[in-house]
């Protein structure tokens, strides 16, 4: 079974926050009716582990550079032999609508999945190149991996992402094949604001590609699904970047949340958080999986990734920490032999 703790340790003012306590019901029954992939552990080095829990379930720019100081000698030393690196392939029209593919260097006689990453970073900055590792990971692994830029807020508002999300897999249906891609099997991953960017093409259908080849997404630390719960007293988002790629206009909130475009083409999904990601993303969270629970009567696969903060939970991949590649790993198997329209 998956590795799960599925939001017990949230505080009470959260669950309030949210208005519905009767998640917790929900939650005990995770691991009756959850997907199982195989179960795995952070295998941060001691000190870093310490280290990450001593910083808590806590978000800013101190701790995002502090966690980065932490990876940078494993990042440094990390393995990425028989990877070739394409990188700056332009997928769109904006300057920043280019990607970077990192394939096996030894090609296949079949086709490998594709999973395109989008980065996080608050929807108004951040770079491919700082998820190198993710990229030569899945590449180790037999899988295409395409790392994305997209256009930033506020110069680029709601519904940006998405249609960068778009862009990218028609450039998937041209230019895959050359790279042993196979454009049938396309899996979209996010973390943080790419999460959200991901997930808003998987339930806005108006957004699909048609015959886009999507096999599944996997939503790494959402940050914002329902724009409402988010609201501070004086009704704006908390977030200055959440405010400036969603704008001012409250009313418009409703028709921006993906909880409420749940209904629809169900790509499977496999919602993942950190175990100290900050509160009001576990919330965010919590709010997605049970929304899908009242429409599938079953749980998404979920994992909450045990010893990992907001930034760890991608930094640590391609090292010798094994917390959550082997389980995307898994989902890409179970979900990609069948052909996606």
């Amino acid at each position: 079974m998956v590795a799960v703790r599925h939001g017990l340790t949230i505080e009470w003012g959260v669950l309030s926050a949210v208005r519905n306590v009767t998640f917790v019901v929900l939650i005990s029954i995770a691991v009756l009716f959850n997907r199982p992939v195989p179960a795995q552990m952070s295998a941060n080095p001691p000190e870093i582990g310490a280290a990450i829990r001593k910083m808590g379930p806590r978000l800013n720019r101190d701790i995002a550079i502090a966690t980065g100081k932490l990876y940078a000698p494993l990042l440094a030393k990390m393995p990425t032999d028989g990877v070739k690196v394409i990188p700056d392939q332009a997928y769109g029209p904006d300057t920043r609508n280019k990607l970077d593919v990192y394939r096996p260097e030894r090609r296949r006689a079949k086709r490998a999945p594709i999973v395109v990453f989008l980065h996080g970073g608050g929807f108004a900055r951040g770079d491919k190149r700082r998820y190198a590792n993710l990229g030569t990971y899945f590449a180790r692994h037999g899988v295409i991996g395409m790392i994305a830029n997209y256009r930033f807020a506020p110069e680029n508002k709601w519904p940006s992402g998405a249609e960068d999300i778009a862009l990218v897999i028609k450039w998937i249906r041209k230019n895959g094949a050359k790279f042993g891609g196979d454009a049938r099997r396309v899996f979209l991953m996010g973390n943080s604001a790419g999460a959200v960017h991901v997930a808003t093409y998987v339930f806005f259908e108006r957004f699909h590609v048609n015959n886009d080849g999507v096999g599944g997404a996997i939503l790494v630390s959402g940050s914002a699904y329902e724009l409402k719960s988010k609201l501070t007293p004086e009704g704006k988002l908390w977030h200055l970047g959440e405010r400036g790629y969603f704008g001012a206009d409250t009313s418009k909130y409703d028709d921006m949340s993906l909880i409420r475009q749940l209904p629809g083409r169900k790509i499977p999904l496999f919602v993942v958080y950190a175990e100290l990601d900050p509160p009001p993303i576990q919330a965010q969270n919590m709010l997605l999986i049970k929304g899908l629970f009242k429409r599938d009567k079953l749980l998404p696969t979920i994992k909450q990734v045990l010893g990992h903060n907001h930034i760890s939970i991608t930094r640590h991949f391609n090292t010798k920490d094994q917390s959550l590649g082997p389980d995307i790993l898994a989902f890409i198997a179970t979900h990609g032999g069948r052909r996606r329209r």
